[in-house]
């Protein structure tokens, strides 16, 4: 029988092996002639390990992660073989080209995908510069867990010598600096909450401002998102958050990126749309409530929020834009006949699932040019609620309620970048948004707002250290804000 310590060394020594496996294969192909297709992949099988744990270990500056809602497919991301840049929509199309292109040339059996992210609008004001509007990432070296086990693979561009043999030895000098850790980082920080973009006042006057545009028929619904800002002293991994993040919300997608000195992430329950083949899943998830204390009072709490007009307004009005915009893409389309409850860690919503079948023209980049942004997290008419936003919300959205996913020939997966957060420098920004109805209270909304962070708090203050350094409890002020717009 192992020890832990003992195990520890046999996983080490097993991981080093398939290590120095790869390493061989890639050596060898330094003096093989260029193949002709565009791209290579090489795999080879690979320990379970703890995928976070191992990726914080790494100082490799090009680091990323995904995995599906279902706890089946998870992708760990060292080094990009291939990435384009998007500046706006209209690079969707060309985008996803090119990444379906590049994974044409492997083998039909291979189930290969990019990974890609997407703001939630593109105007310049609604951009953070760190990211850009989006970006479609081919992994170099990737660690692939699917419920058949684990698999190292190395993707090699080879549209001629020089990037193939470049590729090449940029994957052996990721493979010689890795640290074998697994182990996510101990906590080293403290924080406080050190502001609200909107505050609290301001949020009141916005809400009036949905309202009055509700009573003069301009909208039906507006999402507003607001910001809190955390200001924080020592050192915070991504990695320590979002793990234990996923685990108080199990059935959620997870995702990080990576930008110019900062680091996208999140936890998300909700799906914007997966395709395998030509049948779509996707699902109207709008209508918030708080989870109860105890089993009598969570019932109790979901058996309001099922009977609730106001959140079953709002989530029909997501249902029913949905539908209208997929019905001419789809050569079959169905709607559960009633919404049901998702239960997070915090709070519960309302959701209703939607499946259909695509007609055979239908392509990535026209689903998320019909269906993002939904109304759960933009509003109703679209436009109307997009220019809402953009003349109101103080605070760029950026990638907060855009789009994080996996993008396949087989098979495609892409969440809705909810429950969300940026880490730059020593500030952490916790994104979350409210619905606003006709029936809409401001200070129910801003409860609502707080909900939805409880649960990334609660974690905080598990994990943060017991006593707070002198300079962690100076406010930040407007100058930080504006550091990270």
């Amino acid at each position: 029988m192992f020890n832990s310590l003992n195990w520890q060394d046999v996983l080490t020594s097993a991981i080093q092996a398939q290590l120095a496996l790869m390493v061989q294969q890639l050596q060898r192909l330094m003096y093989q002639p260029v193949p002709e297709k565009q791209l290579v992949r090489i795999e080879c099988p690979f320990p379970a390990i703890h995928l976070q744990g191992f990726l914080a270990a790494q100082n490799c500056r090009e680091r990323a992660f995904w995995r599906d809602r279902e706890g089946d497919h998870a992708i760990a991301v060292l080094g990009y073989s291939w990435s384009q840049a998007l500046s706006c929509r209209q690079d969707l199309a060309s985008a996803f080209a090119s990444a379906h292109k590049i994974l044409s040339h492997l083998p039909e059996h291979t189930d290969s995908h990019c990974l890609c992210y997407l703001s939630f609008a593109d105007d310049e004001a609604s951009i953070w510069p760190a990211f850009g509007y989006g970006r479609i990432i081919l992994p170099l070296l990737e660690l692939v867990e699917t419920r058949k086990g684990t698999v190292l693979a190395v993707n090699l561009r080879s549209d001629n010598a020089l990037e193939y043999h470049s590729s090449i030895r940029k994957a052996l000098e990721i493979i010689s600096a890795l640290n074998f850790s697994q182990q996510l980082p101990e906590a080293d920080f403290t924080f406080q909450v050190a502001g609200y973009q909107p505050d609290v006042s301001v949020w009141h006057q916005l809400v009036d401002k949905a309202r009055q545009a509700f009573a003069s028929g301009v909208l039906d619904k507006v999402v507003l998102a607001r910001v809190t800002c955390l200001k924080l002293a020592g050192h915070l991994s991504p990695f320590s958050l979002l793990y234990p993040w996923q685990q108080a919300n199990p059935h959620s997608y997870q995702f990080l990126f990576q930008g110019q000195g900062q680091t996208f992430f999140g936890c998300s329950p909700e799906r914007l749309v997966k395709r395998l083949e030509n049948i779509i899943s996707t699902e109207a998830l709008a209508g918030t409530i708080v989870r109860g204390q105890n089993l009598f009072e969570d019932a109790q709490l979901a058996s309001l929020l099922m009977s609730d007009g106001k959140n079953i307004h709002e989530n029909r009005l997501v249902l029913d834009d949905i539908c209208h915009r997929l019905q001419p893409m789809c050569q079959s389309l169905e709607a559960d006949r009633s919404h049901c409850v998702v239960k997070l860690h915090h709070i519960q919503h309302l959701r209703y699932q939607i499946r259909g079948v695509l007609n055979l023209d239908v392509c990535d980049q026209q689903l998320l040019d019909v269906l993002h942004p939904t109304p759960a997290v933009g509003g109703v008419p679209r436009e109307e609620a997009f220019s809402f936003i953009a003349a109101n919300e103080p605070c760029p959205r950026g990638l907060y309620a855009g789009v994080c996913g996996i993008v396949g020939i087989r098979k495609s997966d892409f969440s809705v970048a909810i429950c969300s957060a940026r880490l730059a420098g020593n500030v952490l920004m916790l994104y979350s948004g409210a619905g606003i109805v006709k029936d809409s209270v401001a200070d129910e909304e801003w409860s609502e707002l707080d909900n939805k962070i409880a649960t990334v708090l609660d974690i905080l203050d598990r994990q943060q250290a017991t006593t707070l350094p002198a300079q962690a409890r100076q406010c930040v002020d407007s100058n930080d804000y504006a550091a990270f717009s």
